[in-house]
């Protein structure tokens, strides 16, 4: 991860950082689809799930899963929520 730092700051031209930055962007999106692929083989409707929201965690449950998000209930709101933000709950 270092040596891909130093290279990243040997940048010296605009068209070079859009090349990093396009390089980068495309990975991301390469492994938010990995995520959502594993959710939507693991998740089903009335599973109870922990996701990242404005407040922290939360213990939501999926009501709906739809291609890329699931409809979720946290207490009696209901959101929508893409598939990669949500996690399944560790069994005790």
């Amino acid at each position: 991860m270092e040596q891909l730092l130093n290279l990243i700051n040997e940048v010296s031209s605009v068209d070079e950082m859009e090349t990093v930055i396009n390089a980068i962007k495309k990975k991301q999106k390469e492994l938010k689809a990995e995520l959502t692929l594993k959710a939507l083989k693991n998740f089903e409707v009335g599973d109870v799930v922990l996701c990242n929201s404005t407040a922290g965690i939360e213990k939501a449950t999926i009501t709906k899963i739809n291609r890329t998000t699931a409809d979720i209930e946290i207490g009696k709101n209901k959101y929508t929520a893409p598939l990669s933000i949500l996690k399944p709950m560790e069994v005790a």
